[in-house]
């Protein structure tokens, strides 16, 4: 393999962990808002029921 394209594939697999971390921290915010969801829409629920 060329030093040329060595690099580029350095370079690749430097860009898809970067994009792997942001998925990652993507994901974890929508659990999170799911999750808020759920609990506001549980007080809710109780609210009207009561």
């Amino acid at each position: 393999m060329k030093r040329e394209e060595r690099e580029a594939l350095n370079n690749l697999e430097r860009k898809v962990h970067k994009h792997e971390e942001t998925i990652a921290q993507l994901i974890e915010i929508i659990a999170a808002t799911n999750q808020r969801i759920t609990q506001l829409h549980e007080k809710q629920r109780k609210s009207f029921s009561l």
